[in-house]
């Protein structure tokens, strides 16, 4: 369990890079255009970059044949074992998450247009109502998809300033906060824009951190205070997910953060 403030909390985030770390890698690599659309395509469907990565790397109607094969995951990894899902995409699995492939391969047929058809979006609810049409993929994943392509794509998207009020995990971060410092979530979210608005976001560092942001460090924060998180986590587990899964895991691992120290988290911690 945490006792930093969230204002360090989200600082310590911040400084090594744990906010976003896969962001981080993704961006870092530069992947052409083409495998750009199939990573992230792969990314939200199984929310693991070493699998993604491994799936990016396939064309046409190759491409959908091994998403076919995660999908159903009868057939070993090529790492071996089963084919991952991360705990975001735990539903992603049997007939349904098939049948959900079927529908984009039938639906959009070339494997880069999913994402391409997100990219004359303006806003976040615009992706959000869009993704939410896939089978299998709800606001969360639209949600993470905006935030994909403001941040990995280049394709900055105008986000509604409300978010950590609207959004469930956000909102109860918030709420926490509040009854300890007897203030509404609304002065709290407030305070958090003034404290980090004075931050660049990663991983471009073209824009003062926002509401996208500040959302994570929200989420991560209330996690961390119930003991389930602490700062560099992100940053090692997605580092483990990437070993083995060929030469664009081997890319996007060269770009992700380094990992932190135990000295650097009992700083933090002080």
């Amino acid at each position: 369990m945490t006792t930093l403030s969230i204002f360090e909390f989200g600082d310590a985030l911040l400084a090594t890079n744990d906010l976003d770390p896969a962001y981080c890698a993704i961006a870092g690599a530069e992947l052409p255009e083409p495998q750009l659309c199939r990573l992230l395509l792969s990314y939200l469907s199984f929310y693991n970059l070493g699998v993604s990565s491994w799936l990016s790397e396939h064309e046409g109607e190759a491409y959908w044949h091994v998403m076919f094969e995660a999908a159903r995951n009868n057939t070993p990894a090529p790492i071996g074992g089963r084919w991952p899902r991360a705990s975001e995409r735990r539903h992603f699995r049997g007939p349904k998450c098939v049948s959900a492939v079927a529908w984009l391969r039938i639906n959009y047929r070339q494997p880069e247009a999913p994402l391409r058809s997100l990219l004359g979006c303006k806003t976040e609810k615009q992706v959000i109502e869009r993704v939410s049409t896939w089978r299998l993929f709800g606001k969360w994943a639209g949600f993470k998809m905006a935030d994909l392509i403001d941040r990995c794509c280049a394709r900055p998207l105008q986000f509604d300033p409300n978010i950590g009020l609207l959004y469930d995990e956000p909102r109860a971060s918030l709420e926490m906060l509040a009854a300890e410092q007897n203030e509404t979530p609304r002065v709290i979210y407030g305070k958090l824009f003034e404290h980090f608005s004075t931050r660049k976001a990663p991983p471009r560092y073209d824009r003062p951190v926002g509401a996208a942001e500040i959302e994570s460090i929200l989420c991560k924060f209330k996690s961390a205070r119930n003991g389930h998180y602490e700062i560099g986590k992100d940053i090692a587990e997605i580092r483990r997910a990437l070993v083995g899964w060929g030469a664009t895991a081997d890319r996007l691992l060269a770009h992700m953060p380094a990992e932190v120290l135990p000295q650097q988290q009992a700083q933090a911690a002080e």
